[in-house]
């Protein structure tokens, strides 16, 4: 009778939760509370659609704000423990307090989870090695302009929550996202009791950019009892600023040279670097006029100005030049080292120069509405807007004199100088070409769902039934330059544009933090580049205006998607063993109609294809409870994922070979096929404290349709382009196994008792079957992935110290339609942070990231022909903290 009890308790309040009928802070409180008292806690929200409301429970019920490193650890654990998915989550210190900055770094300690950085600040995610992610905001889909998904890095970490990701689907969650779903959850008035303020300045200093940068936030929220109900107000804002610099060095790809040695005809630099600035605000408003019903609404805006550059020096090595010096590495035939006293081959300085604006802008309002004691009804509105646009000249220039070079593959890298050449002064070098570059996208949605939810007066086998709809109206498009390359006029000759003739356009590079021979070099200067793009354009085109749009870039695409689903929730015990879990089918059916243009023998014409297709998405999902602190898990579901918007592009778009670049083309597939997973989680849990726990996971992902890019030879008017199109893969298979560990140590005497530790590792293998039957692992996919946090609170103090690492792994196969595959070196990085409570308002943080200056390392290949070193900023911020 006991387990009945609790198994109902567990059962009547994941029913709540899943219904968006208690808030995310009533569910943390109950968790916490549960957990403590060693009772199965509430469930974490059961889907990612149905709580959108995420509404509070009733009106005298108790809010706890969870706070401290340790609550906020407890409190993850306990919606993992409680929530239908596979899912994990990372909780809040404090209202909107992580130890980073943005989303994407928040993610890169979740097992299963791996991140990029690059332009100052993670970026990139992927989960279990894969892209393919569907974003959400609270329980919403969210994406930036014409992309599926939003780019995590743009929303700031102050205005959170928490951030769900989860590793199974359910019937009533947003389709899309075969490897997984990230949810980005905000605060709502209703998760406080009452008036809530809070602050953050932070300054933050990067080593390589040399600059320090402000980060500030806000937020204010308060609740009322009015004659028309309870009404509850919220605001946030965030401002960021971020210089940055990043650097490579790079070895070109591999060829036969000098004497059957196997080695690069260039090698160069590519320094990187950027001034960003984000803008962003949320609002939120609910208003709950009786205990049965709730309305709200609420708003989420980003705005990005980005100016950046990346600088390009390629020197051509003098292969096959009389007088060079070529020399292997030891017992090879591949290149060591060449040098010339006196050559003149090919040298550029380029900048290319980017002004990026971006907006993102989403509203909703919904309601909830408790229709009887067993009914519940809920539904939204949503209307997302998003835009971006790049400006983008790029300015080829060179050096056209005779002079001594030196070059070696030096420490898994390329070291190029020039002795006795100042490579800074520009009197050197003229200008050869110019990139007249810009392109714009825009995305907007109208999203509608409604959900009705009943819950049976009777204990028995079924918990709750629930269906639902959503019908979605998605639009993207895109466009960019026509013929953006022109050629500098008597390049090589006594003729040629001299970069002197224009004082505001010469800069020096930045120097190299690592050492790579050569430590700066003229480069054209970005803003002179952005602002004063047109007397470049008359210099070089004859004429001050920038190029057309290119028709064949452009394409329009809407998309309407239909769905419908049925979900139940049940439990029972099998030999006294109490199971429960869900049972759902989800139908979608997806009208696409793109329009672009095409061209044959040279004639533009416009094209217009339509589609439909119809997906049925099963999906079952049940615990076990063996104990009261044992949990067994199965999961199994299909999932799709549409291509991306500009894949479906009918547009062909060829680029004509220069001298310093490759005869290219890009083109789309308008018939693409949906791509699919099967999807199967099978977990054990043992939580033996409530904030301890051993959980491992094993799973398997089969894929159908798989999408993928590659390029590829294709001829037009007898020439041959490497022309990059996307694909419909056969099929592929991953699986693996996820192992994490939680404790904090509290039996340890005194100041120890603070100590507490995260870990986590990953396992991965599999890949894709190619045509001839062969099978490459996923691009991007490392085989091994780890984490490793120490954490610490113990009075005023408090800290973590977080370290990631990742196994090699391939980013690119056959790299510009070469023999060779680009591959990727283990990556490791280690952050930090420690905060001080100076009130019980004041609190002050300083943390760091990138403390060991990770350098990211690949090859083509094999490790003696090398390509990128690259090296990122060193990050400290120092910060003050204040809450009311």
């Amino acid at each position: 009778m006991h387990a009945r009890r609790r198994f109902a308790l567990r059962a009547t309040v994941a029913a709540l939760a899943g219904a968006g009928l208690m808030s995310a802070a009533t569910v943390g409180a109950q968790e916490v509370g549960a957990a403590t008292a060693d009772v199965p806690a509430a469930s974490a929200p059961s889907n990612a659609e149905n709580n959108t409301a995420r509404a509070s429970a009733d009106r005298d019920a108790a809010v706890v704000t969870v706070t401290g490193t340790r609550q906020a650890a407890q409190s993850a654990q306990a919606i993992k423990r409680n929530a239908e998915q596979v899912l994990d989550s990372i909780v809040a210190d404090d209202i909107g307090k992580f130890p980073d900055k943005n989303v994407a770094e928040i993610l890169g300690r979740v097992p299963g989870v791996q991140v990029i950085r690059q332009n100052g600040e993670a970026g990139n995610v992927v989960i279990r090695g894969l892209g393919g992610i569907t974003t959400l905001y609270n329980g919403r889909e969210m994406f930036t302009a014409a992309g599926r998904s939003l780019f995590l890095a743009d929303v700031p970490v102050a205005m959170l929550q928490r951030v769900d990701v989860y590793k199974s689907q359910g019937a009533d969650m947003v389709e899309g996202g075969t490897s997984g779903v990230i949810d980005v959850r905000t605060n709502r008035p209703f998760d406080f009791k009452g008036a809530q303020a809070a602050f953050n300045v932070r300054a933050e200093h990067r080593d390589k950019a040399d600059k320090i940068d402000p980060n500030v936030s806000g937020l204010l929220s308060n609740r009322w009892k009015t004659a028309m109900g309870e009404i509850g107000l919220l605001g946030g804002l965030s401002y960021q600023r971020g210089r940055y610099h990043d650097e490579t060095a790079f070895v070109g790809e591999p060829r036969t040279i000098d004497r059957g040695i196997i080695g690069a005809p260039s090698m160069g630099r590519v320094m990187s670097g950027g001034d960003r600035e984000r803008l962003a605000g949320n609002l939120s408003a609910q208003w709950r006029p009786s205990s049965d019903l709730e309305l709200y609404a609420e708003s989420f805006s980003t705005k990005i100005d980005h100016d950046s550059q990346s600088i390009f020096f390629v020197g051509d090595l003098p292969i096959n030049n009389p007088g060079s010096t070529v020399t292997p590495m030891p017992g090879s035939n591949y290149l060591g080292s060449i040098s010339n006293p006196n050559v003149n081959t090919f040298t550029l300085s380029s900048t290319q120069a980017r002004r990026d604006d971006s907006e993102t802008h989403q509203g909703a309002v919904g309601a909830i509405w408790k229709a009887t004691p067993g009914v519940r009804v809920s539904g939204e509105v949503v209307r997302t807007v998003s835009k971006y646009s790049q400006k983008n000249p790029i300015l080829d220039t060179v050096m056209n004199m005779s002079k001594a070079i030196n070059a070696e593959v030096r420490d898994g890298g390329g070291y190029l100088e020039y002795p006795g050449t100042d490579m800074t002064d520009p009197a050197n070098w003229t200008m050869f070409a110019l990139f007249d570059n810009h392109n714009r996208s825009r995305g907007a949605a109208t999203d509608w769902r409604g959900d009705v939810a009943w819950t049976p007066e009777a204990d028995g086998f079924f918990k709750e039934l629930s269906v639902g709809a959503r019908h979605v109206q998605r639009d993207a498009s895109f466009v960019h330059e026509l013929n953006g390359y022109t050629a500098a006029p008597n390049s090589f000759t006594p003729n040629a544009i001299k970069v002197t003739d224009f004082p505001g356009l010469n800069c020096t590079s930045p120097k190299t933090g690592g050492n790579y021979g050569m430590n700066q070099f003229y480069a054209p200067c970005r803003d002179y580049l952005l602002d004063n793009t047109g007397a470049i354009r008359q210099v070089i085109k004859g004429n001050p205006n920038p190029q057309p749009d290119n028709p064949l870039s452009f394409y329009s695409d809407r998309e309407q998607s239909s769905a419908a689903y049925i979900k139940a929730n049940f439990g029972f015990d099998a030999w006294s063993l109490p199971i429960d879990g869900t049972a759902g089918l989800r139908y979608v059916k997806t009208k696409q109609r793109i329009s672009g243009f095409s061209s044959t023998a040279g004639v533009v014409s416009p094209v217009t294809v339509s589609s439909t297709t119809n997906d049925v998405l099963p999906s079952l999902s049940m615990r076990a409870h063996f104990r009261q602190d044992l949990i067994g898990r199965l999961s199994a579901s299909k999932a799709i994922e549409r291509a991306p918007f500009g894949d479906f592009n009918p547009g062909l778009t060829l680029f004509p070979s220069t001298t310093t670049t490759l005869a290219t083309g890009t083109a789309g597939n308008p018939n693409l096929m949906p791509q699919e997973a099967r999807n199967v989680d099978v977990a054990l849990e043992w939580y033996f404290a409530p904030a301890g726990s051993i959980t491992g996971t094993l799973f398997q992902h089969d894929y159908e349709n798989y999408l993928r890019r590659s390029a590829r030879p294709e001829t037009y008017d007898g020439l041959t382009y490497n022309v990059s199109r996307p694909y419909n893969a056969v099929e592929g298979k991953l699986k693996g196994a996820e192992l994490a560990y939680q404790q904090f140590y509290t039996k340890l005497p005194g100041w120890l008792g603070g100590l507490g530790m995260q870990a986590n590792v990953t396992w991965m293998d599999g890949g894709l079957a190619e045509a001839d039957g062969t099978i490459n692992t996923f691009a991007g996919m490392s085989k091994l992935s780890a984490n490793l946090v120490a954490l610490y609170e113990y009075g005023k103090w408090s800290g973590r110290i977080a370290y990631s690492w990742r196994d090699k792994f391939t980013a690119e196969y056959n790299y510009r339609a070469l023999p060779y595959n680009i591959v990727v070196d283990p990556l490791k990085t280690l952050d930090a942070s420690v905060s001080y409570k100076l009130t019980d308002k004041l609190t002050v943080t300083l943390d760091g990231s990138n403390l060991l200056d990770q350098s990211y390392h690949d090859y083509h290949s094999v490790p003696e022909l090398p390509r990128d070193v690259r090296r990122y900023d060193r990050v400290v911020g120092l910060a003050l903290r204040w809450r009311n």
